[in-house]
């Protein structure tokens, strides 16, 4: 963010993974402009970061804060007890800052960690602000559009794009309305080299903590299970049960996508993200958060029972097996899969 040229971000969810002073620290360490004008330290009753930024772009001042929603439950890592802050209530703690911030800039811009829907319910509640930046929302609206007097920009989340809005002023400076878009970052828009190393570095460094740990935690595990008789896993793997009596059917998915899906997150050092296993990998869905539990080899890939159900649950009389869309959008969603389409994609796994 420092390097990108970020005028600032606010606190969300996330930030508060490993707790209060963590954040503290690495703020001071990267001197990334955070800012926030509702989340107190709980052990001094101060803001936690600074309530607002001014920046100056092409001779006019933008006031920028940031809001988080007080109804969403912050979680920390196990062995962190307390994010170690309190959240006001966003309407009121806008209201009360408004009036400096608008006395020292031209437009106000409001980073609001929240859903759309109770963005715009902040837009109606408080007057005055201009601009609104969603950034607790999956889904991103291409086009910016205006909602209680303000104007929502929303680009969805993982950096999956970019938004590129442009304001426009007259001859004589004055503002004149807006424009742009949200640009999806696929492999259209070149990549920035150094930029692009760095991240690399930074995805096999945590790969390979995770791969550490997920070694750690899997012999724990196999201990449990060697002490326990009455262990059963759920699921079987293609490799061990469905291949032996469908062997067509285990010929033609190896050919597929579905058979790559766990190879294409190694390529690109992600093969740890469980935000990316659940659906790269077969049963795979409850993953722990924070990288420490491995998939097995035997479950690695979009294999039969992603689709098909778990294979304890084969029965003989018809009724396993059946294919549904909703199976499908488990993982082809708006987010990750924006141009689904059943009669398109179906036909490339069927057999």
């Amino acid at each position: 963010m420092v390097e990108m040229g970020y005028a600032a971000t606010t606190v969300g969810l996330n930030d508060l993974w490993m707790g209060r002073e963590y954040l503290v620290t690495i703020l001071s360490e990267t001197g990334i402009k955070m800012v926030s004008a509702n989340v107190y330290d709980e052990s001094t009753g101060e803001l936690l970061v600074e309530p607002y930024v001014i920046a100056d772009r092409a001779g006019m001042k933008f006031g920028i804060t940031g809001v988080l929603d007080p109804s969403q439950n912050i979680r920390t890592r196990k062995g962190v007890e307390s994010p170690g802050v309190t959240i006001t209530p966003s309407a009121e703690a806008l209201e009360a800052l408004l009036p400096e911030l608008r006395s020292k800039s031209d437009f106000v811009v409001v980073l609001a960690h929240m859903s759309l829907k109770r963005s715009k319910e902040l837009a109606e509640a408080v007057p005055g602000i201009d601009f609104i930046v969603v950034g607790n929302q999956a889904q991103k609206g291409a086009e910016p559009f205006e909602a209680g007097g303000a104007v929502f920009l929303q680009s969805g989340t993982r950096g999956q794009a970019i938004a590129d809005y442009r304001l426009r002023f007259d001859e004589d400076g004055q503002y004149a309305g807006y424009e742009g878009r949200a640009v999806t970052l696929d492999d259209k828009i070149p990549a920035d080299a150094a930029m692009a190393l760095k991240l690399k570095e930074h995805k096999q460094a945590v790969e390979a903590l995770n791969k550490q740990r997920a070694a750690e935690r899997a012999a724990e595990r196999q201990e449990r299970r060697r002490q326990n008789t009455d262990y059963v896993e759920a699921c079987v793997g293609v490799e061990a049960s469905c291949a032996r009596c469908h062997t067509e059917q285990y010929e033609h998915w190896k050919e597929t996508p579905h058979a790559e899906a766990f190879t294409t997150l190694q390529e690109s050092f992600e093969s740890t993200d469980p935000a990316c296993l659940r659906c790269h990998s077969t049963c795979q869905l409850n993953l722990k958060q924070d990288g420490s539990v491995p998939v097995p080899e035997l479950l690695r890939g979009v294999q039969c029972e992603s689709c098909h159900g778990v294979g304890t649950e084969h029965a003989r009389d018809g009724s396993y097996g059946a294919i549904k869309v909703e199976t499908c959008l488990n993982c082809h969603d708006d987010e990750n899969s924006p141009d689904f389409d059943l009669a398109t994609y179906l036909p490339k796994v069927t057999h």
